[in-house]
């Protein structure tokens, strides 16, 4: 693919094709430095449009969801099945994850289309989907730090049939989570997949306060 790339648009000025594991690529070193001698607009121009391996796509949906500074839209083809999941944050459901926290932590979701499997070669054996998303920037994340505040939301779901006030204990007592529970109004019976974002996001504020 590479190779018929760079036959057809090789002169393009605008072009660079990198050959790398985008799983362990650079990506703001090398793109940033691109961007601006390329692209002169005060406003990120940059989007990724990518059909993945399907085996990869969450692990590249990580990788570049948090890069609001530098993608301002990131639009994937993925297994069917993995879409609609990102897409849907819907709690109280067995498909409620840490991923759709992280998802739309820095980035806002949209389920575009399905793409039947008949329309790739070689064939897979299941169909693929596209989907959007509009990456925040990051005043607009949420008031949290990230790296604590994903740290407990995974601890909570190591349990997840579990209460919160067993699965985070070693963060706190579970009077301490109770309280907490309490004060954000949520019953101190509560499990992960009973929080939204924003459910989690004041549970983690109260607990680093205590």
């Amino acid at each position: 693919m590479a190779t018929l790339v760079k036959d057809r648009f090789g002169s393009t000025e605008r072009l660079k094709v990198i050959e790398e594991d985008i799983t362990k690529f650079h990506i703001r070193y090398h793109f940033i430095p691109f961007m601006k001698e390329k692209c002169h607009a005060t406003e990120k121009p940059a989007k990724v449009v990518s059909n993945l391996p399907f085996n990869v796509s969450t692990e590249v949906v990580k990788l570049l969801l948090p890069m609001g500074d530098v993608f301002s839209v990131v639009v994937l083809m993925l297994q069917d099945e993995t879409a609609v999941r990102l897409a849907d944050a819907s709690i109280q459901t067995p498909e409620y994850r840490p991923i759709n926290l992280f998802v739309n932590f820095y980035s806002e979701p949209e389920y575009k289309f399905r793409v039947d499997r008949e329309n790739f070669f070689p064939r897979p054996k299941v169909d693929g989907a596209v989907i959007s998303f509009k990456l925040k920037n990051s005043e607009e994340y949420p008031p949290v730090a990230p790296k604590t505040f994903f740290s407990m939301v995974n601890s909570a779901f190591n349990g997840k049939r579990k209460m919160l006030r067993k699965s985070l204990q070693h963060l706190c007592t579970s009077s301490e989570i109770e309280a907490a529970l309490h004060n954000i109004g949520l019953p101190v019976t509560a499990r992960p997949s009973d929080l939204t974002l924003d459910d989690f996001v004041r549970l983690h504020n109260h607990l680093v306060e205590v």
